[in-house]
C-alpha cells in the first residue's frame, strides 16, 4: 500500500528564521493560507496533519476546531518557532509540554505528533519528544546542505519501509527526499515546490513515488496566502526577499497538480496519526 501525507506547518510569515522577528510587523498576517489550504483539501476529500505553533492556538482556535471536527489531525510545532537545537534540553522539554497542553486544553483533543521548526533536531531531543508522551515525530530529513536542519541518529530504530522507523511504539516519519547522483534532493514541498519550475519538480516527484511507499508533503500558510508580500525588515537580505516572494502565486495550482499525480499513481491519503495507528494494528 502506498500512502501520501499532506501536512502544513501552521506558522505565520514572521516566524521564518531568515527574518529578524523583532523588526517584523506581526500585526500583518498571512494565515489566510490556512483557509485556502483547507478548501483545497475539502475539494479533494483529503485529511491532513497540521503542526501548529502553541502561541497561535488561542487566536486561531475557531479554525483549528473546524479542522479537528472535519477529521484533520492537529499536532505540535513547538511554542514560538525557536529551533530546538538552540534550546537547552530542559527548555525544549518545557516547550514540548507547554505546546501539547495548550493544544489539548484549548481544542479538547489528544496530540500525538511533533515536528521541529526547520527540522532542527538531534537524537537527544528526539528522545525528549518521546519522553514528553508524544507518539511520533516527523522532523528527519536527509538533506545536509541546509544550514538549519539537524541530524537525527536512529540506528536503534526498526525500519518498516523507506521512510518509516519505529522504536517500541514511537515512530519517526522521515520527510521525502530523492537520492539522485549520490545526493539527496528535497521533493517534499515547502520552498522547493514553490520556487522550482513545476515541470522539474513534477519529474523528480514522479521518479520518487515510483520507488517509494510513503510521500510526505509539508507546506506553510504564507505559501498559499492571497495577501500581498508583507513589508520585510530593512535588514533582510536580497536573497531572503527573493526566496520568500518567488512562486507564491503558483502554489495553489502546483498543489492541485501534485494531488492528482499522487492519486493517479495509486497513493492513498492519510494523516500521520492514522498511519501510525494502522501500522500498530498490523503488529509489525
Amino acid at each position: 500500500m502506498k500512502y501520501a501525507i499532506l501536512s502544513m506547518d501552521l506558522e505565520d510569515w514572521y516566524h521564518i528564521d531568515y527574518f529578524n522577528r523583532t523588526q517584523c510587523d506581526s500585526s500583518i498576517s498571512l494565515l489566510d493560507g490556512v483557509k485556502i489550504y483547507k478548501d483545497i483539501l475539502a475539494q479533494h476529500h483529503i485529511k491532513s496533519t497540521f503542526f501548529v505553533l502553541g502561541e497561535l492556538v488561542k487566536s486561531n482556535k475557531l479554525i483549528l476546531r473546524e479542522l479537528s471536527e472535519e477529521g484533520h489531525e492537529i499536532a505540535s510545532h513547538g511554542w514560538e518557532h525557536v529551533r530546538p537545537l538552540q534550546l537547552t534540553l530542559n527548555d525544549f522539554h518545557e516547550d514540548l509540554l507547554r505546546t501539547k497542553l495548550e493544544l489539548e486544553d484549548t481544542l479538547g483533543i489528544k496530540v500525538q505528533g511533533y515536528r521541529a521548526p526547520c527540522f532542527s533536531l538531534n537524537r537527544e531531543r528526539l528522545d525528549a519528544i518521546s519522553a514528553a508522551s508524544y507518539l511520533y515525530d516527523s522532523s528527519r530529513i536527509l538533506f545536509s546542505n541546509h544550514p538549519l536542519y539537524g541530524k537525527i541518529d536512529i540506528h536503534d530504530f526498526v525500519q518498516l519501509s523507506q521512510n518509516i522507523y519505529r522504536k517500541d511504539t514511537f515512530f519517526e516519519f522521515q520527510v521525502s527526499t530523492l537520492s539522485l547522483g549520490g545526493r539527496n534532493i528535497p521533493v517534499s514541498g515547502g520552498g522547493y515546490i514553490r520556487i522550482f519550475p513545476w515541470f522539474l519538480m513534477q519529474n523528480l516527484i514522479k521518479w520518487y513515488i515510483k520507488h517509494n511507499e510513503l510521500y510526505v508533503l509539508y507546506i506553510h500558510p504564507f505559501e498559499l496566502s492571497s495577501q500581498s508580500n508583507p513589508p520585510m525588515p530593512i535588514s533582510t537580505r536580497w536573497v531572503t526577499r527573493k526566496r520568500f516572494e518567488t512562486g507564491r502565486s503558483t502554489v495553489y495550482s502546483k498543489l492541485s497538480a501534485l494531488i492528482m499525480l499522487l492519486r493517479n499513481e495509486g497513493y492513498s491519503f492519510t494523516t500521520f496519526a492514522e498511519l501510525r495507528n494502522s501500522l500498530l494494528k498490523k503488529k509489525i
